[in-house]
């Protein structure tokens, strides 16, 4: 994406326009033109459309999905074992967390489109659990979309000991535990340190 700057400049060059040539037919002053190519003011969009206006072009506005990484995408990230356990990718959740934690100002935006349902309860509450994780560390408000997935009837933990499991009980975050989650933090967050390296 170019910046205004080169916008105003490059359509001026294309016009076989001067600064101040330029800013006669835009209606404008010749020091904001020359402020405005020089990157010292950031143009407001009606500027910019005169600007290019008076070099013969139009202004264009766009905007589309940003290409980050979604939660809603990982609704299928789960199968069923052979004793009927719904078992999630742990792959490609901790691909996300990982990605999430290397650009933090993406965790908004990768959490608040609902995930289409996924024929699991376990994976629904897991996938609600860590979009509320993730805004609540975050500082951001709780996607909507978390609260219409009611909790676990009963509580979901990975095989282990009992001694194993109630250690992960104590640790388990409490996003999690609200939806009868067991599971600690490590299962799916890397050391940060890691995961910057």
């Amino acid at each position: 994406m170019r910046t205004s700057a080169e916008l105003v400049r490059t359509a001026r060059e294309r016009a076989d326009l001067s600064m101040r040539a330029l800013a006669e037919r835009s209606g404008m002053a010749y020091a904001t033109v020359w402020r405005i190519e020089h990157g010292q003011i950031d143009p407001t969009i009606g500027t910019l459309r005169k600007l290019l206006a008076g070099a013969g072009q139009q202004l264009e506005v766009d905007s589309h999905d940003a290409d980050i990484p979604r939660l809603a995408a990982l609704n299928n990230a789960w199968h069923r074992d052979g004793r009927g356990q719904d078992r999630p990718d742990w792959t490609r959740l901790r691909a996300l967390i990982d990605a999430l934690s290397l650009h933090p100002e993406l965790r908004g935006p990768a959490t608040i489109a609902r995930p289409a349902l996924s024929g699991s309860d376990f994976m629904d509450n897991l996938l609600a659990a860590l979009a509320e994780k993730l805004s609540d560390d975050a500082g951001l408000p709780r996607p909507g979309w978390t609260k219409t997935v009611p909790a676990l009837s009963e509580p979901w933990f990975s095989p282990a000991t009992p001694r194993i499991r109630a250690a992960a009980e104590s640790a388990t975050p409490p996003q999690f535990a609200a939806r009868q989650i067991v599971m600690t933090e490590n299962s799916l967050w890397r050391d940060s340190d890691f995961v910057a390296a």
